[in-house]
């Protein structure tokens, strides 16, 4: 179990490690540029971490977490449309405002034991979202053209590109823009307009 000291050391490595994680890749990073990234010693990374994984597990769990509150919170709308408006905004604000982690969550296989519990836990959310857009398509506002399991893999793709695209330093598109633009897609496309 690795010995924690300075807590805003432990925030400073698991920040530059999402960085470092996004541009290099999980494989590709190594603890060495982690530590260089934080000006530590390598061996001092093991005061706050045990290993690589320790830090995957560590990033995408917060992530994950963050996303079922959300979620949860989504959930517990009684308007339908609603419910579902926000649970998309959660994700896309999520994805805009913490491409790292999230990035790690998308791009974990279930070959190890934390990629396993990485995906059981997005397959649950996939789930959940699933159920929401079944609601809102049995209450009548959305549209039930398109199977709950299929939309909601289809809208959770289109929120996950992000993280392969959306660069804040070199995009033109600033991040209200983009989430305005994913949400005016899913009202135009999939929300049942009301008739008078």
């Amino acid at each position: 179990m690795p010995r924690q000291t300075d807590p805003k050391n432990l925030e400073r490595l698991l920040g530059a490690a999402a960085e470092l994680f996004l541009v290099e890749g999980y494989d590709g990073a190594s603890m060495q540029q982690i530590a260089d990234s934080v000006d530590l010693h390598k061996s001092s990374l093991y005061h706050y971490v045990s290993g690589k994984e320790d830090l995957l597990a560590r990033l995408t769990s917060e992530a994950q977490s963050d996303a079922e509150d959300n979620l949860a919170e989504a959930e517990g709308s009684s308007d339908k449309k609603e419910a579902l408006i926000n649970a998309l905004t959660f994700a896309i604000d999520q994805t805009l405002n913490d491409l790292g982690k999230v990035s790690l969550v998308l791009r974990q296989k279930p070959d190890s034991v934390t990629g396993e519990r990485i995906t059981a836990r997005r397959r649950d959310h996939d789930r959940r979202l699933a159920a929401i857009i079944e609601a809102a398509q049995i209450s009548g506002d959305v549209n039930d053209d398109i199977h709950p399991v299929l939309l909601s893999r289809l809208l959770l793709g289109m929120i996950a590109w992000l993280v392969e695209w959306y660069d804040p330093k070199r995009t033109r598109f600033d991040k209200e823009m983009i989430r305005e633009a994913i949400l005016s897609v899913v009202i135009n496309g999939v929300i049942q307009a009301k008739s008078d």
